[in-house]
């Protein structure tokens, strides 16, 4: 059997910025999916701001990584019609609760 991720025991603590690198084929997107509630797993527990996130349901995790994780890629695409500044807080949009005033 090959494992994408097995043994991975990781702790990120709150307000760390965690940069992901390694091999192609190492496993950093699967690892990527996961943290970020993207995809399940099969075996073993993730924990996320004191809670048992590995069983939420798909709604759940989309709320969950709306209210605690932030990606930055290496290729990012912003919306062309709108500027940078709009493009940065439209995820806050969707949020809720967070006037314009806060988002700018």
């Amino acid at each position: 059997d090959t494992y994408a991720l097995r043994g991975v025991d990781l702790r990120i603590d709150q307000g760390e910025f965690v940069a992901v690198s390694g091999p192609s084929g190492c496993g950093k997107s699967t690892l990527m999916a996961v943290l970020g509630l993207l995809t399940g797993f099969e075996q073993g527990r993730y924990r996320l701001a004191g809670r048992d996130v590995g069983t939420l349901s798909g709604d759940a995790r989309a709320t969950v990584r709306n209210q605690h994780i932030g990606f930055v890629f290496q290729s990012f695409n912003l919306i062309g019609d709108l500027s940078v500044l709009d493009n940065v807080g439209l995820p806050l949009k969707f949020r809720g609760g967070v006037s314009r005033a806060e988002r700018a």
